[in-house]
């Protein structure tokens, strides 16, 4: 993924560990304030106090909070991480974000409208 060029709409769920994570997301945030991509939807663990989260906030609109966790499939079994996550919103439709993604959990605004 990191080798692939992205552009417009981005669904991102980086792999959830260091270093990836962290090259994921700000490859993400580059390609944002490029204007390459026009809007992103970002699935992460809800680790709040790293860099790359911290990152992250500081470009999306929006933030959902699932009220529980996200279960992950693979032919072999269900799982789901050991904490919670996060769904960022990156992009001009933030109302729309925010009325969608409420029935999951709580939706909280970032930034300026």
């Amino acid at each position: 993924g990191l080798q692939q060029p992205w552009w417009g709409r981005v669904w991102l769920t980086p792999p959830y560990s260091q270093p990836l994570v962290q090259h994921f997301c700000d490859r993400l945030i580059e390609h944002v304030t490029s204007g390459a991509v026009t809007e992103a939807i970002v699935l992460v663990n809800n680790a709040t106090e790293t860099r790359w989260f911290q990152a992250l906030l500081g470009i999306a609109k929006a933030v959902c909070f699932p009220a529980s966790r996200v279960r992950f499939w693979c032919p072999e079994k269900v799982s789901a991480p050991l904490q919670g996550q996060a769904v960022l919103y990156i992009g001009p439709n933030r109302d729309a974000f925010v009325r969608h993604f409420s029935a999951f959990g709580k939706v909280c605004h970032v930034g300026r409208p």
